[in-house]
Parts: C-alpha cells; structure tokens; sequence
C-alpha cells in the first residue's frame, strides 16, 4: 500500500452558495477495503466530512472516495454529496521519501560498482533485491524479469555487432591482400621483362639503335614499376590504421564482457549462498 491519499477540494452550500475549501492537511483518508486482483491488491481509501455551512448553518454532509490500484497507482474517485455541490477535487497518490537504510544501500551499491568491487557489489545487490522482494514481491519480480532480458539482449546485440563487425573487417583484409597479390604480380612480370631486355643485350650489341630502343623502353617501365610499389605501400598504411583504429575498441568490447561476465557470476553465487543460508536456517 501506499503512504496515504492527498488531494484538494471546493464545493458550495446548496442553501446559501457559500463556498468551502477543503487542504491537502484537512484529508485524513484511511484504508477501509481492500481485495485481491490480477496486478496485486486494489484499497480503498475513505474520508468523510460532516459540518454546519459556516455562512447559514446548513449541515453538509460529503463522503470522498478513492480506490489504489495496483499498489502506488490512483485508479478512480468518488464523491457522495449531502447539502453541498462539489466545484473541483484532486487528489494524488503520497510516496514518503526513501528511508535512510534504502539509501544507504542504495549508495553502498553505487561504490561498489564504482570502485570495481564485485563481491560487494553483489553482496548488497542480494541484499537490496531481497528487501525490496519482501516489501512489494510481485513489482519486483517483474521488474527484475524485465531488467534480466534487457541485459540479455543488450549482451546477444553486442556480441552480434562485434562479431559482424570482425567479419567486415576480415573481408576488407581479404579484398587488399587480392589488391596486392595483383599488384605483385605486375611488378613480377615488368622485372621478368627488364631481365629479358638485359639478357639481351649481349645479342643485339651489332645493332646500336636497337639497344638505344630497348633502354628507352626500359626506362618507360621503370616509372610504371615505381608507381605500383607506391599503391602497395598505400594499400599497407590504410590497412594498418583501419586495425589500429578498431583494436581498441575490441579490447574495451572485451573488457566490458569480461567485467559483465564476472559480475553476473558474482550476484548469482551470492544468491546461491543466500539460498543454502535460508535453508540451513530453516
């Protein structure tokens, strides 16, 4: 249940129009009913005014109503009138602040996950999780239901975008090694045809013109050769900052499933302490 109903009221006499305002201290609601339903238990909270109209005397007579459900939420209201007309109500839920002990815990959980402390990270984790089981079983179940698939999917996307990622990147690599082979290739072949044209030589010496005509080819070739060599090593640099540039980002992938791994098998050994713990003391 909650920590009370507030609201705010105005209604007039019905004999002399005198109007009447009623606080948020002048309700005092108290819970009269309260029945089980499918999302928990539905209270009904009541308060009843019974006065003279300060201006005639009329007595006026007025039962507000208001109904909780689920717990913490304001499902309706309800007024019944006796020598009064209603102008304008509204009434609210009251949430008292967290106790002391709640926020300690709560901090206590923060400095552990801050710190890097697993085991009182999940010392306190049981620790909280259990109370605020005993206070509301049914909102923390599903709460904690919700928040364990979240974390699971969160986890399969991540693994999944890692994953596709890495593949992206082995068949980039495997689209500049073709580059290169390629590229190796040509270079092979234009030294083969330099080593032909030297070896050569030695059979076209009787024709000068001839030779004049294959050191100018030779020297043709030589800039094409150099001009390769330079597009490989480009090739090489720009595959080496696209690695550069990603392996950081897998060590932190890494590290942040490494740090998530061992603190989910953390808060579950504790949990499995604590059961073992309950039953022993049973």
């Amino acid at each position: 249940m909650s920590d009370g109903i507030i609201g705010n009221a105005t209604y007039k006499c019905l004999k002399c129009g005198a109007k009447h305002y009623l606080h948020e201290e002048d309700f005092h609601f108290v819970a009269e009913s309260g029945s089980e339903r499918e999302m928990g238990t539905e209270v009904q909270h009541t308060y009843e005014v019974d006065e003279e109209c300060h201006n005639c005397g009329n007595r006026i007579q007025i039962k507000f109503e208001a109904w909780e459900y689920p717990v913490g939420i304001l499902n309706m209201t309800n007024q019944d009138t006796s020598g009064a007309e209603i102008l304008e109500s509204d009434f609210g839920i009251h949430h008292a602040p967290p106790e002391e002990d709640e926020l300690e815990d709560s901090v206590k959980l923060i400095k552990s996950i801050i710190l890097f402390r697993f085991d009182a990270f999940a010392e306190a984790f049981v620790d909280l999780w259990v109370k605020s089981y005993k206070k509301s079983p049914q909102p923390t179940a599903i709460i904690s239901f919700i928040g364990s698939l979240l974390a699971v999917l969160s986890l399969g996307l991540a693994i999944y975008s890692s994953e596709t990622a890495r593949t992206e990147r082995l068949e980039s690599v495997q689209s500049y090694s073709e580059q290169f082979n390629l590229l190796k290739n040509t270079e092979r072949n234009l030294n083969d045809l330099s080593a032909f044209i030297t070896s050569k030589k030695s059979e076209i010496e009787v024709t000068k013109n001839v030779i004049q005509e294959l050191e100018t080819k030779k020297s043709e070739l030589e800039p094409i050769v150099t001009a390769n060599q330079k597009v490989v090593d480009a090739i090489f640099l720009q595959q080496k900052k696209e690695v550069e540039k990603t392996i950081w980002t897998e060590r932190w992938i890494s590290f942040g499933f490494g740090v998530l791994a061992s603190l989910i098998a953390t808060i579950v050994w504790h949990f499995i302490g604590r059961f073992k713990k309950g039953r022993r003391e049973k």
